[in-house]
């Protein structure tokens, strides 16, 4: 039985491992992206969900982009409710 190449298989380990972190990368952003096009309550969870990820991930990958929008979408459902409740 022949050694095997251990050379060889780090290098395809390598390749392996950046087309990864690439197409996790990928998955991050469109993550983010898609998140941030409603404020509505549960959107963010129902995102993350689809993406197959934590959704306290999501949260923080969106608050490391975009710091701020997070408070600033809670605010804007808050002010929603109240125009709701008074209408």
């Amino acid at each position: 039985m022949s050694e095997p190449d251990f050379t060889e298989l780090r290098k395809r380990v390598d390749k392996a491992e950046k087309a990864a972190n690439d197409c996790k990368a990928q998955l991050y952003e469109a993550a983010i992206t898609a998140a941030m096009t409603s404020t509505k309550y549960g959107h963010v969870s129902a995102v993350a969900r689809e993406a197959g990820m934590n959704v306290q991930h999501l949260r923080d990958l969106i608050n490391k982009a975009h710091p701020g929008w997070l408070a600033q979408a809670s605010e804007e459902r808050e002010a929603s409710k109240s125009r709701r409740k008074t209408a």
